[in-house]
């Protein structure tokens, strides 16, 4: 199950539902898993200093990490993680090329969920 946290300035709208709505979906249909199986996490960050500058929303970059476990080949990952990144810009109204995602594989016995090692 990738779990996808989200670390933003609030959207101008105030709103980041439309992003927890279509990124599970994007993500998904990238990989081939079921989308009830993608978490997103939006964690909004205060602010934002890139090289000591202050940055408002239009100026800052999303940054996302995936965490999945490491049975994907290279193809689904680079396909995940580029509709992670256009999904993230579509929703919170930025450009693609701000959106930075990290992709973070767990090797089998180093996830702990639902009771048991996985």
């Amino acid at each position: 199950m990738p779990v996808v946290t989200v670390e933003s300035l609030k959207p101008p709208s105030g709103d980041p539902s439309p992003m927890l709505t279509a990124l599970p979906a994007d993500l998904a249909a990238a990989i081939g898993c079921d989308q009830g199986d993608v978490w997103v996490y939006f964690c909004e960050v205060a602010a934002v200093s890139v090289g000591g500058e202050r940055r408002d929303f239009h100026g800052h970059s999303p940054v996302v990490t995936v965490r999945a476990r490491a049975w994907r080949s290279e193809e689904q990952v680079r396909a995940g993680m580029k509709a992670v990144a256009s999904s993230v810009a579509r929703t919170l109204g930025v450009p693609v090329e701000d959106v930075w995602v990290h992709w973070l594989e767990l090797p089998p016995g180093r996830v702990f969920a639902g009771g048991e090692f996985r």
